[in-house]
């Protein structure tokens, strides 16, 4: 019985991780036609094979986006969203500046703990901070992976979910939804949304 919950331990935990790891490629960087027919892959399954009804609706919107939108496309409105700094589209996306109003602010420092407390560090590719969106799903990644190695993992897990990731995504998503002219990413921050709303239920 004990080998047995291990295996559904080990099963979960891997579940979750690919679908953080899906939820980061969407925001990491400004995909190309290799990531885009991957997310195109990944995608359509998830519309009818989804766990919730809710994860496979926000799957099959965004999987029709990806089948309707060329490359060239996505990688503008990425680029118009994520990266242009004189885009008047241009999304914040630390925790900070959602609480303080800017970024470098208290849920900064938060974060910072939490990372200090499990002894992991920001990993070199990332050059926005600890509390911006792709830091805090790479970092749910790795406490994810290493949960039989890190002292109260699963603790800082359910802290990073619902202090950081989860609020975080909801006011980005709420942002990305009153963009008129962006198609794919309120859908994708939709689909992560909806995603973070169920792994919510893993800690219950």
């Amino acid at each position: 019985m004990q080998s047995d919950m291990n295996q559904e331990n080990i099963a979960i935990s891997q579940v979750r991780g690919f679908m953080y790891e899906l939820s980061k490629s969407f925001f990491l960087e400004e995909p190309d036609q290799e990531k885009i027919d991957r997310w195109r892959e990944i995608i359509a399954p998830l519309a009818t094979e989804a766990p919730s009804i809710t994860l496979a609706e926000a799957a099959r919107q965004l999987s029709l986006a990806l089948t309707e939108l060329d490359v060239a496309a996505i990688k503008d409105e990425y680029y118009d969203l994520f990266v242009n700094p004189f885009s008047h589209r241009l999304i914040n996306w630390t925790a900070s500046y959602y609480v303080n109003g800017r970024n470098f602010g208290l849920k900064l420092v938060k974060i910072r703990q939490l990372m200090a407390e499990q002894g992991l560090v920001k990993e070199e590719e990332f050059k926005e901070p600890e509390d911006s969106l792709p830091v805090l799903l790479d970092l749910m990644i790795r406490l994810i992976e290493m949960e039989s190695e890190l002292k109260d993992s699963m603790t800082a897990q359910q802290q990073l979910l619902h202090k950081f990731l989860l609020p975080l995504a909801t006011h980005i998503s709420q942002r990305l939804q009153t963009d008129g002219e962006a198609r794919l990413y309120p859908l994708c921050s939709r689909f992560l949304e909806t995603w973070l709303q169920l792994d919510e239920s893993y800690f219950i």
